[in-house]
């Protein structure tokens, strides 16, 4: 989902939100480490994580021209996810 959001100076943000349910929880530095040294993310928007519990809410900062294509998000993100713990499954909500 792409949202259209405006900062204190009145200038347009966009930023796109997906959230995941995981079957088991993940410890979110060792998630954010994992993430870091995915050789697909350093090109893509910064994406920030709140993990809380086996729920991940995860914003994207990117461009209204450039968004992350979801379902290139999902993979970079399930893998990730499983390299932590390969056995973890990720449904999207």
């Amino acid at each position: 989902m792409q949202i259209v959001c405006y900062d204190r100076d009145e200038k347009v943000k966009f930023v796109q939100r997906f959230v995941a349910e995981l079957s088991k929880p993940i410890d979110k530095l060792e998630f954010e480490q994992a993430w870091n040294t995915d050789p697909a993310v350093p090109g893509e928007p910064r994406a920030e994580f709140v993990f809380s519990g086996r729920k991940v809410s995860v914003v994207v900062h990117s461009e209204p021209w450039a968004p992350w294509p979801a379902a290139r998000f999902y993979r970079t993100f399930s893998a990730a996810i499983r390299r932590l713990d390969s056995v973890c499954n990720v449904r999207w909500l």
